[in-house]
C-alpha cells in the first residue's frame, strides 16, 4: 500500500486555522450542545478522538451500545469549536455537528 508523504497529508487535509483556536468564554448560550452523538451506532474506533484538536472526545467505558463497543462522548462541550474533523473521519457517521446561535452584541 502507498501512502502519501506526511507533507503532501497536510497540504491535502489542512486544519482549520479557527478550529484551532479557544472560543473567548461567554460566546454560547448557555446549554448548547455542539454536537449530536449517535452512541447506538459508535463502533469506538476512536478516529474522532485523535483528530479532534480540542480534546474534547472520549471514550465511555461506563457504557456498552446495542454492538458491544464503548461508544464516544462529548466530555467538554466549551471546547468544541463546531470544526466537524470529528464527523469528517467518522467511518459510521454518527457526528451531528450543530454551530453555536448568533447572540446579539
Amino acid at each position: 500500500m502507498l501512502t502519501a508523504p506526511p507533507e503532501a497529508t497536510e497540504q491535502l487535509f489542512p486544519l482549520p486555522t479557527a478550529s484551532r483556536r479557544a472560543r473567548p468564554p461567554g460566546r454560547r448560550p448557555p446549554g448548547f450542545r455542539p454536537l449530536a452523538i449517535r452512541g447506538d451506532r459508535c463502533k469506538g474506533c476512536e478516529l474522532c478522538i485523535a483528530a479532534c484538536p480540542h480534546q474534547a472526545l472520549a471514550l465511555d467505558r461506563s457504557v456498552v451500545n446495542p454492538l458491544g463497543y464503548h461508544p464516544v462522548r462529548l466530555v467538554d462541550p466549551s471546547a468544541c469549536t463546531s470544526c466537524a474533523i470529528c464527523a469528517r473521519v467518522c467511518p459510521d457517521a454518527v457526528f451531528t455537528v450543530y454551530a453555536a446561535p448568533k447572540v446579539a452584541a
